[in-house]
């Protein structure tokens, strides 16, 4: 595989450079390409090396392996020289995707107290994308529609969602319910045109990843992977989703888009380095298996 080849191609797999923070973005693209990955997904973030195009393109080259798409850097994270408000930092995310030849952009759903941002999104996301070859991908962000998380969904908790929007539950502050990112509801991320399905996010809410999946249809363009039990990206085979069923979905419905493993390192089985390399290649291959893809194709 020549560097560049990737992006181009059909239900690519992706690693998260969050799933390895703290090895440095040459130690992430040495281990993607490693594991057999077709690409890193680069999440902008406080270290400077995540904001110099020339740079990542170098560490890209040298490792033969390419960042076809940037995360935008989360509200807690302060990019050197980069603004802190939602807006901008789209705006210079999609800048630097553009100098480092990436053709996507993920960013989340505001949180409920950024208005601005939420008002920009609803309002001034279409602009944007009119303006720039790069896909402007919107993710779904934990939705907690059930009391207890997933665990709800089998003690027959109510569903607050739904409660809020009838009788004196209307009057509530939004603030005060659990949502505190009031516009990952399924039924409203499909205002968006292009969707990040996020399977960790849907389960604090109960939802069935397989499900949301082939409600929203052509509209889901990237997939964050990983698994739920209460705790948030945990790896694929552990947890309480069933993510072997929903990448099986995926397959079936012919899904023309890309993953993106997305673990937090500090809850893999064992910190001990020598044991990332077969941990990724094992969820790897667990992607590529119940997706059907084939490697290399």
């Amino acid at each position: 595989m020549k560097f560049g080849d990737s992006p181009k191609r059909k239900n690519r797999v992706l690693l998260s450079s969050g799933s390895l923070s703290g090895f440095g973005l040459d130690g992430i693209l040495a281990a993607a390409a490693t594991a057999g990955f077709d690409g890193v997904e680069l999440i902008v973030d406080e270290h400077e090396e995540t904001v110099r195009p020339l740079i990542i393109r170098e560490l890209c080259r040298s490792r033969n392996i390419p960042i076809p798409v940037v995360h935008s850097p989360f509200d807690f994270l302060n990019p050197p020289g980069w603004e802190k408000d939602e807006v901008s930092r789209v705006k210079r995310s999609v800048a630097l995707a553009e100098e480092i030849g990436a053709d996507s952009v993920v960013l989340h759903t505001p949180y409920y107290a950024d208005r601005v941002f939420r008002r920009w999104l609803e309002e001034d996301l279409a602009a944007l994308q009119g303006t720039t070859r790069i896909m402007l991908l919107v993710e779904n962000m934990p939705c907690y529609r059930k009391p207890f998380g997933r665990l709800g969904r089998f003690l027959g908790a109510s569903d607050l969602l739904e409660r809020d929007r009838k009788g004196p539950w209307r009057l509530i502050p939004e603030f005060l319910l659990p949502r505190c990112f009031p516009l990952s509801d399924p039924e409203r991320m499909a205002r968006f045109p292009h969707i990040v399905l996020d399977t960790t996010h849907l389960g604090t809410g109960g939802l069935d990843p397989a499900e949301v999946f082939t409600r929203l249809g052509e509209r889901v363009r990237h997939i964050h992977l990983s698994n739920f039990d209460g705790r948030e990206h945990l790896e694929l085979r552990s947890g309480c989703l069933d993510l072997a069923e929903f990448l099986r979905r995926t397959a079936t419905e012919s899904y023309p888009g890309g993953y993106c493993l997305e673990l937090v390192s500090e809850r893999f089985p064992s910190r001990n380095p020598d044991s990332i390399p077969a941990l990724l290649r094992d969820n790897l291959a667990f992607i590529r298996e119940h997706a059907r893809i084939e490697h290399g194709a």
